[in-house]
């Protein structure tokens, strides 16, 4: 694939904040110390509550927006509306509480050069557990077989999975092509829903193993499928906000040809795992709103 455009003036990062103004500090802090000088930076602030509004009027180098609590579907929507309208040719996706290594934009847009050359990408930076530099924050996908270790991991220059969204490079052309992120989806899986849509239309995912990005270590609960066998267990959201999960995963699952044939698995292991264990309050939030989510129902 020709490049159109490679206009490295033209390069954005933004982070998506809501009351961690502490971990933000952090976070811009390792921005401004970037070895890529050409960058701007854009906080999309979700109605923090914590003195952070107040803190980021007193930036003068910085871009702010301020919105109501959109979630980080709402608040990453925003990032990327702004980039298309100001005419960022690259654009660099964190939340708050991430740290990217100060060479992780250069080397990043330096990969994207020579990955990118024949193929569109959206390219990410290794995620790695900030309290243990030696595994990956997050798991990878069920059944990928990818190791957490990242010694291992490192004995590739690039390889194909990602963590999104923290350090997330996207090129404009991506966003000309498929669109921005799903912003109605609140929280938990508008980066995956994305990914899944970057796949759908031929784009591939890849991790560059010389940029770096420290993140705190993956939350959640994981549950027990069937009552006292371990190794078969579920993610299991805040009972709170759980619903915004089984939405957004039925939107997906049902939407994208790629996930279809997984569908039937992940339906049945969330519907045994409440009806086993007797939450059945639970369950019926389930077949709710995964059958809302499969319809595109985001009233």
């Amino acid at each position: 694939m020709e490049q159109m455009y490679m206009n490295l003036d033209k390069t954005l990062a933004i982070v998506v904040t809501y009351n961690r103004l502490t971990d933000l500090k952090v976070c811009i802090d390792a921005l401004r110390n970037q070895t890529f000088k050409k960058l701007d930076i854009l906080v999309i602030n979700n109605g923090s509550t914590d003195g952070t509004k107040e803190w980021l009027a007193q930036q003068n180098d910085l871009n702010v927006i301020n919105q109501e609590n959109l979630g980080g579907a709402g608040g990453f929507y925003a990032g990327m509306e702004y980039m298309m309208n100001h005419d960022y040719e690259f654009l660099v996706m964190m939340d708050d509480d991430g740290i990217p290594e100060q060479n992780e934009v250069e080397n990043l847009i330096a990969a994207y050069k020579t990955i990118c050359k024949d193929n569109e990408a959206i390219l990410n930076a290794l995620v790695i557990n900030k309290d243990d530099h030696s595994h990956t924050a997050f798991s990878w996908r069920r059944g990928s077989n990818r190791s957490n270790v990242i010694e291992e991991l490192k004995k590739e220059s690039y390889f194909n999975d990602i963590h999104p969204f923290n350090g997330t490079l996207v090129h404009r052309s991506i966003m000309e092509r498929i669109g921005l992120i799903k912003k109605e989806m609140f929280i938990w899986g508008d980066e995956k829903e994305y990914m899944a849509r970057a796949v759908h239309n031929g784009i591939n995912l890849f991790t560059v193993t010389s940029a770096i990005h420290y993140h705190p270590k993956e939350k959640g609960t994981r549950g027990n499928i069937f009552p006292f066998i371990k190794n078969l267990q579920i993610l299991l959201k805040p009972k709170k906000m759980s619903h915004f999960y089984y939405r957004n995963e039925g939107f997906i699952y049902n939407t994208y040809p790629e996930k279809r044939n997984k569908k039937f698995a992940f339906y049945m292991a969330y519907f045994l795992r409440f009806l086993l264990h007797f939450e059945f309050k639970e369950l019926m939030k389930f077949i709710k709103y995964f059958r809302r989510g499969k319809k595109n129902d985001y009233r």
